[in-house]
């Protein structure tokens, strides 16, 4: 099943031939040549460069790399625009069954005080979008990171890193976002994390909200910029979150 974000007129018609769905098929699995494309569909090279034309002038698929053979040539590798477009889905839905079975629960409830069905909720939005295959890494990261910008850098008071985290802790807290442990001055721990908590194994670390939260607000208060990468997750087969971070 391909997905395509905000699609206009001209584009959804690209998705009407065959020819350029079985393109996209084939670069969704890896990245690959006319040539290959050609050979692998049995169609002339061609054939391939006026259906490949379309779907780069539409922003659907774009030059990975660029290779020079030894006599010059210069060899195009492509594959699917991550930002535009991903026709890979997850075979199947790992959480349906749990989070409908964790809403059924608070639902018969004498009473619902949120926490437990909220966070159903937001793994079930959270595994919709990994179903996709859309990747939304990078627009979570950026949300998170205004918001660490604009709102949470307001409530720090500290100005060195350890001391920023150590309000941030409390902040995440507050927030009931999980419980913030100092690792080591540049690893923190995150235990009872509110999106990602009793999520399986996706393969993936699945909180760069997070990352972007804190890198904003380091960027922010310390006046410095940092790199936040998420190392350990529920997603990656871990019960705890755990944020590297480096001064750039």
């Amino acid at each position: 099943m391909a997905y395509i974000l905000k699609p206009d007129e001209e584009t959804a018609k690209l998705f009407s031939d065959k020819t350029r769905q079985n393109i996209l098929e084939l670069l969704s699995d890896k990245e690959l040549t006319n040539s290959q494309l050609a050979g692998m569909l049995n169609l002339s090279k061609p054939t391939i460069s006026h259906h490949m034309k379309l779907l780069l002038d539409a922003g659907i698929v774009k030059i990975s790399r660029i290779e020079h053979e030894e006599h010059g040539i210069a060899m195009k590798f492509y594959e699917v625009n991550p930002n535009i477009l991903s026709v890979e889905s997850l075979k199947d839905n790992k959480l349906t069954e749990q989070i409908s079975k964790e809403i059924q629960e608070a639902l018969s409830a004498r009473s619902v005080s949120g926490g437990h069905a909220d966070s159903a909720f937001l793994r079930m939005l959270k595994s919709t979008i990994l179903d996709t295959g859309i990747d939304m890494d990078k627009p979570f990261y950026d949300a998170g990171y205004k918001i660490g910008v604009n709102v949470i850098s307001k409530q720090i008071k500290a100005n060195t890193l350890k001391d920023v985290l150590k309000e941030l802790a409390v902040l995440w807290d507050k927030l009931k976002l999980g419980t913030v442990e100092l690792v080591s001055e540049n690893k923190i721990k995150v235990t009872n994390c509110y999106q990602c908590g009793n999520m399986p194994n996706m393969g993936k670390p699945l909180c760069p909200s997070d990352a972007g939260i804190i890198a904003g607000v380091l960027d922010t208060v310390c006046q410095k910029r940092y790199s936040v990468k998420e190392t350990k997750c529920w997603g990656t087969g871990y019960d705890f979150c755990e944020f590297e971070i480096k001064e750039l």
